[in-house]
C-alpha cells in the first residue's frame, strides 16, 4: 500500500514538473519575442527623428501658446478639449505648442507616455497618438506594463510596429521628452498643463475655456 502510495505521489511530481517546465518555456518564448531587438536598418520607410514642434493650428500664427503636459496627468486630460477649442475658434491667429512636461515623481508612466507620443510622431501620427493617450488615460496610466497598450494604440493608427517600438526606447525620443522637461523647470512652469506665451508663465487662474483665449487674442492685437 505505501509503495503505490509512494509511486503515486512520484508519478504526480513528474507530471507537475513537466508542466512547470513546458509554462517556463512558454514565458521565456513570450518574453524574449516581445524584447527581440529590431534592427533600424530593416525599415523600409524613410522617417527619421526630427525635433520639429509640434503645432496644432497654423504654424505661422500671430499667438503661438506653448502647452508643457503631462500624458498621466488628469488635468491635463480634462484641458485638452479645451485648448482644442482655443485652435477651432480662433483659426489661424493662435496655434498650441505642445511640450512634455511628466511629472514623473507623482505619474510613474507619464515619461513612457510621452515616449509614445515622441514615437508615434516620427512616423506622423503625434496628435492622434496623443489624444489616445488622453482618451484612454484611465487603461494605461496605473499599469504595470503601459508599453502593451502603446503598442496596440500604435497598431490602431497603422504604425509600423517594429519601427514604433524601436523608436519608443531610442535615446533620441527619451532626449527630446527630457529636454521638454527641462526646459518647463527653467521656466518654473508650476505643474501641468502649464502654459507660456511669449517666454512668460500664464498664472493658471486666468485658464478658463471661455476667457483665456480673448485675452491672449487682445494681448497680441495690441502690439
Amino acid at each position: 500500500m505505501s509503495n503505490t502510495s509512494h509511486k503515486y505521489r512520484n508519478k504526480k511530481i513528474w507530471i507537475w514538473g513537466i508542466i512547470i517546465v513546458v509554462l517556463l518555456l512558454v514565458v521565456s518564448f513570450v518574453v524574449s519575442k516581445g524584447n527581440k531587438q529590431v534592427d533600424p536598418a530593416s525599415f523600409t520607410d524613410v522617417e527619421t527623428f526630427d525635433d520639429s514642434p509640434h503645432i496644432k493650428g497654423d504654424p505661422n500664427a500671430e499667438i503661438v501658446l506653448i502647452e508643457y503636459s503631462d500624458f498621466q496627468c488628469p488635468a491635463c486630460k480634462a484641458a485638452a478639449p479645451a485648448v482644442a477649442d482655443l485652435v477651432d475658434v480662433y483659426g489661424d491667429r493662435l496655434a498650441i505648442e505642445y511640450r512634455n512636461f511628466p511629472l514623473r515623481q507623482i505619474h510613474p508612466n507619464a515619461q513612457v507616455g510621452a515616449q509614445a507620443a515622441e514615437a508615434a510622431a516620427i512616423q506622423g501620427k503625434f496628435w492622434e497618438m496623443h489624444d489616445l493617450l488622453f482618451e484612454r488615460q484611465s487603461e494605461w496610466a496605473e499599469s504595470f506594463n503601459p508599453e502593451r497598450y502603446f503598442r496596440d494604440y500604435a497598431q490602431e493608427l497603422g504604425l509600423n510596429g517594429d519601427r514604433f517600438r524601436y523608436d519608443f526606447g531610442s535615446d533620441e525620443v527619451k532626449n527630446r521628452v527630457n529636454t521638454d522637461a527641462d526646459e518647463a523647470m527653467a521656466l518654473e512652469v508650476p505643474g501641468t498643463p502649464g502654459f507660456v506665451y511669449n517666454g512668460e508663465v500664464i498664472d493658471m487662474n486666468t485658464f478658463l475655456a471661455e476667457n483665456f483665449a480673448p485675452v491672449v487674442v487682445e494681448e497680441s492685437t495690441t502690439e
